[in-house]
């Protein structure tokens, strides 16, 4: 195809007739011809000649579905499709890839050599058909020859596929859709498990629970209420729904959570045999006590009329939404390292949305509890790190970490090494600058990684810890006596040893070893790790060394057990002394109690900024602190509840009021209740809160905020948009699987108005409720992307329908022609002798071409050819000019034979 940049200018060309006239009598036709030629090209070329071509060239992105509704069978079928594709790849032909499943990632931008490898992981618990679609277009060139092959098998749970498609269709890409999905197997699934949001003590809950079978099967279903099994049924399932109702009787407040679990056969994603529903039972307001069974604290909370629920460390909720009617968390002197990470997370979390924390001290509670950068340290309103204010003694710590071979793995759990490293580096930060740290690794042989050094060297200690690898034999006894040599050889008022190891190591004289330490005012303490620790050995270890033992699995326990170690090491947190706490203004949480009597210790601690101390010690130290966190408020205490330090409370009358008045000053206050709901829907939890007065009238102008709060902490937030008079709504992205609360709280301008907090079940994720090909969303595709469905990968990689075409220039051509022409024209016209000589070659050529020309043609030439010599009108003339030029040249060669003395210059010369 022929284009012009400038087509006015071939205008020029209607003047080519002109050229003839111009030339008439002055040339021969030939030349004539080669003029306008020349004269085209140039006119064509001024124009800006260009030469379109349709270019072969595609350009193609892959976008696979890796979701789990895509199951082994789809995933293989991906896979094999891929591999054709690779081999198929060219320069003209280039491959991009982008996995999806809940978000997309693009793993490969096209070229000729694709690897194709899916070597992504994207969250499989979704299909975002639409976020797939959005990553490819960015990956295309711009151009056309572009195109989008979808393999999915259409199960779209979340994203918008309108607002993609139409981009798609704007910027004329051409989009594939490769269906995507093996026979699905015969399979069971817990579809849905249905309860109410709430109910009231003593009500009847009516709960269905709704099966749903691809084929017919034999099932067995078990149902549970918070654990306790409720109901077991065998069933007989046909091809469809089948629905089992009942009603359990809900007998106490708080959350209920409905567990329906069923084994089938067949059943072929076992991943979907399980769903459950959340229900809050409203009721009077509880306290969960965590301490001892038999703790006089928890005694007088409920002689106080407060209804306690005691519970042990592990058994405090992981989860915020398990906090479901609970007023309050009461932690009567809890370490830290009690607690996992989920459990702490909830705590704050828990408190952050209206609920009430009091942590009370005593040995094991506060810094030496290892509250210091825990997640109940943020809810507190003192804080832990108080070496600004008190002397606290120089130090000289030496840990000896387990390097064997049976500290390389244990199991699932992990490599009880990287356990060590954890605890050497939680150390560290604790220490002052002036404080030295030692640390020994020890197998068959102890090794010293760094020698008794200045914790302010901390770069060089943390690397040196990080070089310690697992193997060998197990052999303690040296590392110990390298730990007291290297004591006996520094000066510090406290020398404390700490042993990291699972205890497994050769026999030794370790009692008259470790108690030599003590003697030399060395303390020894031991912490055991793993499930297979031999915990006598390091219990025994411990108190022959006047320290403490410790056992854990956890990972994250133990930073917390040697930062609560370190600050017991110095023995400087722990104030035991006889005072009389004093008020600092009029607290409220205090109310009308007198006097308070006198205390024998407490632990100490920071208020924070925002904290409003209520007592102080005779240091300055809060003994109780209060503050506002969140929605929520805290309470720390930092004396004991048990009689260590309060013995001199056991008379007092009001004992038992000053701590039920802390509880009811933190526990969660009953703000006015709002309508709130929130359920799962397709692409996300939609939250929608109807506000309406008394008498029915929508309250409009209100300010309302949502969040998603589940077992890692707040997981969506979003403000609601009142769609009509009183309504106000939001969508929440999906969230994984999991128990989660959402929370709502409603605002106008005089203030907050209320708050509500929904319980939110995600059984499993909504791709395995899926099964086959979604038809409807394929045909959404074709009908509105203009989507053609293909099977092959040579369908997918077929010439595009509208191919790219590719405009080159060709004016430089033309005139480079043009100049050529006239040039040639120029010469053979003004040199006589190319004249001849070219006419001669052109009359051969023909004549070799045409043999013969015709009579009229040979004449024709013929007289341009005389035309073109140089004329002569008549022959007398032609012969005087003949006579004339031979005589000359008869003259000029006389003289040239005089020259070489042949002869008389005036001799003629000869004849012939």
């Amino acid at each position: 195809m022929i284009r012009f940049t400038s087509p006015e200018v071939l205008a020029a060309l209607l003047l080519l007739p002109l050229v003839p006239l111009a030339l008439r009598g002055r040339g021969r036709r030939p030349l004539v011809a080669l003029r306008l030629a020349a004269t085209m090209l140039l006119v064509v070329s001024a124009a800006g000649l260009q030469i379109t071509r349709a270019m072969p060239d595609l350009t193609v992105v892959v976008a696979a579905d890796r979701s789990d509704s895509l199951g082994p069978d789809g995933d293989r079928l991906i896979r094999a499709f891929l591999d054709d594709l690779r081999t198929s790849a060219h320069a003209a032909r280039r491959i991009g890839l982008v996995s999806f499943g809940a978000e997309a990632v693009l793993e490969e931008t096209p070229s000729a050599q694709p690897r194709l490898a899916l070597a992504a992981r994207p969250r499989s618990d979704g299909t975002d058909i639409a976020a797939a679609i959005t990553s490819a277009l960015s990956a295309l060139p711009e151009g056309a020859g572009r195109r989008i092959v979808l393999l999915t098998d259409g199960q779209a749970t979340t994203g918008d596929l309108a607002p993609a498609l139409a981009e798609v269709r704007r910027r004329g890409v051409e989009l594939v859709v490769v269906p995507a999905a093996a026979d699905p197997p015969a399979d069971v699934l817990v579809e849905e498990v249905q309860a109410p949001q709430t109910a009231a003590v003593g009500e009847r809950l009516p709960v269905t629970v709704v099966l749903r079978a691809t084929a017919p099967a034999q099932a067995a279903l078990r149902v549970r209420a918070n654990g306790t099994l409720l109901v077991a049924r065998d069933l007989e399932l046909r091809a469809g729904r089948t629905r089992v109702d009942l009603e359990p009787l809900a007998t106490q407040p708080g959350l209920l959570r409905l567990d329906a679990i069923v084994d089938a056969t067949p059943d072929g994603e076992p991943g979907n045999n399980r769903g459950f529903a959340l229900t809050y039972v409203t009721g009077p307001p509880f306290v969960y006590y965590v301490g001892p069974s038999d703790g006089p604290l928890a005694a007088a909370l409920e002689a106080q009329g407060l209804r306690v629920r005691r519970v042990a460390p592990a058994g405090l909720p992981a989860s915020v939404a398990a906090y479901q009617g609970a007023a309050a968390v009461v932690l009567d002197d809890v370490p830290a390292y009690l607690l996992n990470a989920r459990q702490q997370v909830a705590i704050r979390d828990f408190v952050r949305g209206g609920g009430g924390l009091v942590a009370v001290g005593g040995t094991r509670s506060f810094g030496i509890g290892g509250y210091a950068d825990t997640p109940i340290e943020e809810a507190l309103p003192v804080s832990m790190d108080v070496r600004h204010r008190l002397a606290v003694p120089t130090m000289a710590m030496i840990l000896v970490l387990d390097a064997s071979g049976s500290m390389g793995s244990f199991g699932t759990e992990l490599a009880k090494v990287e356990l060590a490293k954890e605890t050497a580096q939680s150390v560290i930060d604790l220490l002052g600058e002036r404080d030295l740290i030692g640390v020994i690794a020890f197998d068959q042989a102890p090794r010293w990684l760094v020698r008794p050094t200045p914790a302010a060297e901390r770069a060089r200690i943390l690397e040196a810890v990080s070089r310690i690898q697992a193997g060998g034999g197990t052999n303690l006894y040296p590392a110990l006596e390298a730990a007291r040599n290297a004591l006996r050889q520094v000066e510090a008022r406290i020398k404390h040893v700490i042993v990291l190891s699972d205890g497994q190591t050769d026999p030794g004289a370790f009692q008259r070893l470790v108690r030599g330490m003590a003697a030399e005012r060395m303390t020894v303490s031991t912490v055991a790790i793993g499930r297979d620790a031999d915990l006598e050995i390091m219990r025994n270890i411990a108190a022959w060394g006047q320290g403490r033992s410790y056992e854990t699995r956890d990972l994250y326990s133990i930073p917390q057990i040697f930062a609560a170690e370190a600050l017991l090491a110095t023995r400087a947190y722990v104030i035991e002394e006889r005072f009389e706490p004093r008020r600092s203004g009029t607290p409220a949480v205090l109310g009308d109690l007198g006097a308070i009597p006198a205390l024998r210790g407490y632990l100490a601690t920071a208020p924070k900024p925002a904290a409003e101390v209520a007592l102080l010690s005779h240091q300055d130290d809060p003994v109780m602190a209060v503050w506002s966190y969140g929605l929520g408020r805290a309470v720390a205490i930092t004396t004991d509840a048990r009689g260590r330090w309060t013995a001199e409370w056991a008379g007092w009358s009001e004992a038992a009021r000053f701590w039920s008045q802390a509880v009811r000053w933190a526990a969660s206050r009953e703000a006015d209740a709002i309508d709130a709901h929130a359920e799962l829907v397709p692409g996300g939890v939609r939250v929608v809160v109807d506000a309406r007065d008394a008498d029915g009238t929508p309250l409009m102008a209100w300010e309302v905020a949502a969040s998603l709060v589940g077992d890692g902490g707040e997981a969506a937030a979003a403000s609601l948009v009142q769609t009509r008079p009183g309504w106000y709504e939001a969508m929440l992205p999906m969230p994984a699987p999991g128990a989660y609360l959402v929370r709502v709280a409603a605002a106008d301008a005089r203030g907050p108005v209320g708050r509500a907090a929904v319980p939110l079940a995600v059984p499993y994720s909504a791709e395995l409720k899926q099964v086959g090909l979604n038809r409807a969303v394929l045909s959404y595709l074709v009908e509105v992307g203009g989507a053609r469905v293909v099977t092959t990968p040579r369908e997918a990689l077929a010439p595009p329908a509208n191919p790219a075409r590719r405009s080159q220039p060709a004016w430089p051509l033309a005139a480079t022609l043009a100049l050529i022409g006239f040039t040639a024209e120029v010469a053979l016209r003004r040199i006589p002798a190319i004249e001849y000589h070219a006419g001669r070659l052109a009359a051969a050529a023909a004549a070799f071409v045409r043999r013969a020309p015709p009579p009229a043609q040979a004449a024709e030439d013929a007289e341009y050819a005389a035309a073109d010599r140089w004329r002569i009108d008549d022959a007398a003339e032609a012969a005087a000019r003949a006579a004339s030029m031979e005589a000359a040249a008869r003259l000029y060669i006389a003289r040239l034979r005089r020259q070489h003395g042949e002869g008389p210059a005036d001799a003629p010369p000869p004849d012939g």
